[in-house]
């Protein structure tokens, strides 16, 4: 009978232990847990099998290794039960890529405590809500690949803890709002294809560390501003497909840690390659129509790390260097539309597999490499000496195709290839 009373109390001291465990475990704040749910109704979705949305939040993939960027933890959060009173806060949220539609709930603004939102590639439309502007412990924000509309807030200067902050491709309108120049701690802006316009403000010169920015693709007008050359650790730069005027500051010749630059549709100025000379890091430079007239630096030695280089729509002249044509680490050059002259440089790098010389003012003979095996090579609209001896190492109709040969319809040359009509396409 005494054992039987040991066992007894054996079990009643286990379950005891058990609920004063269950009363210590840490919870999910439960307003918290209330938001969460609201905006996965909203969008209805299911949390994953990775963690429990119909009881504790916190738990499993939330509060274990499991990083946010795991393919199949989507959505997903990340908690943080550390804090005082045995609660958990949500700190991170992730909904990627899955297609969830209409505003962003109102709701997200009942999880103060985040500091990752990703609500990257989906279909949200309306307004960026000012209260983002409320998340003061937000370092990673993406809205990026949505449909959303209206202003920037300005609200999102509070978040003066930033790192990483993406809205590109979106329907915005106006500016970027002066206040972003209080993100002194962001290393990355993306506002590529967002719609907006204006001039980028001066008070962006505040971000010193910032590494990467993407601003092509909108309606930015202006001067390229100077200050762009004191981000000394900048190494992606794009301003492609907006209305700044030039020229290129001379103060990028700073910029020697870039290893991508992409500059292009320039409307006013004129500007020289001069500021390339200290950014031998590059492995992408484009500059296309930029209003550069200039040469073409003859030594390219130093770019050892250079892979594609666009040059084209400009008014470049003098003969192609024979260093960049031997560049090991070359794999794309186009330097049509300017206007080159001379001959072919003699030899070429086999890592160098396309490349466009049309429309310059190039002649002479064709060197062997242009007989490359899957060597793409346009040539059309040059002066280049054509003749039997070197007929065998030429595109067919590449003979009509040359500034100086007339080409008519009724031409022998022309007529069985019918190409002439591609000089007035091109």
């Amino acid at each position: 009978m005494a054992f039987f009373f040991t066992i007894l109390q054996c079990l009643l001291l286990c379950a005891s232990l058990e609920r004063a465990a269950a009363q210590t475990q840490p919870q999910t704040d439960p307003a918290e847990v209330v938001a969460l749910n609201a905006i996965l109704g909203r969008w209805d979705l299911k949390a994953s099998s990775k963690w429990n949305i119909s009881g504790e939040p916190c738990t499993g993939a939330a509060v274990d290794e499991t990083s946010i960027d795991n393919a199949d933890f989507n959505p997903g959060i990340k908690c943080d039960c550390g804090y005082s009173n045995n609660t958990c806060h949500i700190t991170k949220l992730k909904v990627f890529s899955l297609d969830v539609t209409g505003p962003i709930p109102p709701e997200l603004q009942n999880l103060p405590y985040l500091t990752n939102l990703n609500l990257w590639r989906n279909c949200l439309t309306g307004p960026l809500p000012a209260f983002f502007g409320n998340f003061t412990g937000m370092e990673f924000l993406t809205v990026g690949v949505n449909a959303l509309s209206g202003p920037i807030p300005k609200e999102l200067g509070n978040l003066q803890k930033l790192i990483t902050l993406g809205l590109g491709n979106n329907n915005f309108t106006g500016s970027i709002p002066a206040e972003f120049g209080n993100l002194t701690n962001l290393q990355q802006l993306y506002v590529d294809s967002a719609g907006l316009s204006g001039e980028l403000p001066t008070t962006l010169s505040d971000l010193k560390i910032l590494t990467i920015l993407r601003v092509s693709d909108n309606s930015f007008t202006g001067r390229i501003p100077d200050y762009i050359g004191g981000w000394s650790n900048l190494t992606i730069l794009r301003l492609q497909g907006n209305s700044f005027e030039g020229p290129i500051p001379a103060t990028f010749s700073n910029l020697t840690q870039m290893t991508e630059l992409r500059i292009g549709e320039i409307i006013n100025g004129s500007s020289s390659l001069e500021f390339i000379s200290n950014l031998t890091s590059l492995s992408t430079l484009v500059l296309r129509n930029c209003k550069i007239s200039d040469t073409i630096p003859q030594d390219f030695s130093r770019y050892t790390s250079l892979k594609e280089l666009d040059l084209s729509f400009n008014n470049i002249t003098g003969q192609v260097p024979q260093s960049l044509f031997s560049l090991s680490s070359l794999r794309y050059l186009f330097l049509g539309n300017n206007s080159l002259s001379g001959n072919l440089p003699v030899q070429k790098s086999y890592s160098l597999m396309s490349i466009d010389l049309s429309y310059n003012y190039l002649s002479g003979s064709f060197p062997s490499w242009v007989n490359q095996q899957n060597l793409q090579l346009n040539l059309v609209a040059n002066n280049f000496v054509i003749g039997a001896s070197n007929d065998s190492k030429l595109p067919l109709g590449l003979k009509c195709l040359q500034r100086d040969i007339p080409c008519y319809r009724g031409s022998p040359n022309c007529e069985k290839l019918q190409l002439c009509s591609l000089i007035i396409m091109c």
